[in-house]
């Protein structure tokens, strides 16, 4: 009978000790829920609030959200709603819709700019009143050179779908070469993605092999070009001159370029070719 109070005891500390994990579980089940709860709460409020920023609602935000999720982001992850939506639009509705708001938009994007420029000058000419603003003739070259490298860009861009494979392009060089190897790496790029293709270089005024050894290392041409059969280097031997019978502009190009294929050759203008 004396052990009665300690047994009491250990069913007590036992019920204290199931009711505190008890307690604690619904803690951890109210705590957990009360993050779910947050998280889709703050999840919603972000798509509520990007989705007013672009005047769209939450369900048409949350398709943007699904066409970037898919090939469409792939592409470019850095369209817009409106440009996104309306390029996938459910009907012409909602394409003219979308159009409408990318247009307001950037209108009054343009409108912004325009009035900051205007308040931008009218600072300037306040603070500096005795210097003058840049004078845009100064960047003339600048803009030239942009627009050439542009040109040259597209004309290479062009020209790479033109060739077939087996194709060579022949380049004829004078032993004086500045732009040479420039030249020959552009043209050799051409022809990249072109099966057993290759640039056939031929040195005009070489008498020799060791000439031609000779305007190799001056040039810095890869041996590893030739060993891969990419590049060829080689005296004219006349082959020149019997093309240029055919041509009575060829003498005028500093570096005449023609393709040969099916044992034909043709002449190429060099600017075509983004030289």
């Amino acid at each position: 009978m004396k052990r009665c109070p300690v047994i009491l005891r250990c069913l007590f500390l036992s019920m204290l000790s199931v009711n505190a994990l008890g307690a604690n579980s619904d803690d951890e089940n109210a705590a957990s829920q009360t993050s779910i709860q947050q998280t889709s709460v703050t999840h919603t409020q972000v798509v509520e609030t990007q989705a007013a920023l672009w005047s769209l609602d939450v369900s048409e935000y949350e398709r943007y959200l699904e066409l970037m999720s898919g090939p469409l982001g792939k592409w470019n992850d850095k369209l817009d709603p409106l440009m996104a939506l309306g390029m996938f639009p459910d009907n012409p509705q909602d394409e003219r819709r979308y159009a409408e708001l990318y247009a307001q938009q950037e209108y009054e994007l343009t409108e912004r700019v325009l009035s900051f420029q205007r308040a931008y000058r009218t600072a300037f000419d306040r603070l500096y009143p005795y210097v003058g603003m840049l004078d845009q003739r100064l960047l003339a070259p600048y803009f030239e050179n942009e627009l050439l490298q542009s040109r040259s860009q597209e004309a290479a861009r062009e020209a790479q779908q033109q060739f077939l494979g087996n194709d060579r392009l022949l380049i004829f060089v004078p032993l004086d070469c500045g732009r040479c190897l420039s030249s020959i790496s552009h043209l050799m790029g051409l022809l990249t993605e072109v099966i057993n293709s290759g640039v056939d270089v031929y040195i005009r005024e070489a008498n020799d092999d060791e000439t031609v050894a000779q305007w190799m290392l001056e040039n810095n041409i890869k041996e590893q070009w030739i060993e891969d059969g990419k590049l060829t280097l080689s005296r004219d031997g006349g082959l020149y001159r019997r093309l240029a019978t055919h041509s009575t502009e060829l003498n005028r190009i500093i570096l005449p370029i023609f393709l040969k294929r099916n044992e034909q050759y043709l002449q190429l203008d060099p600017r075509n070719l983004g030289l």
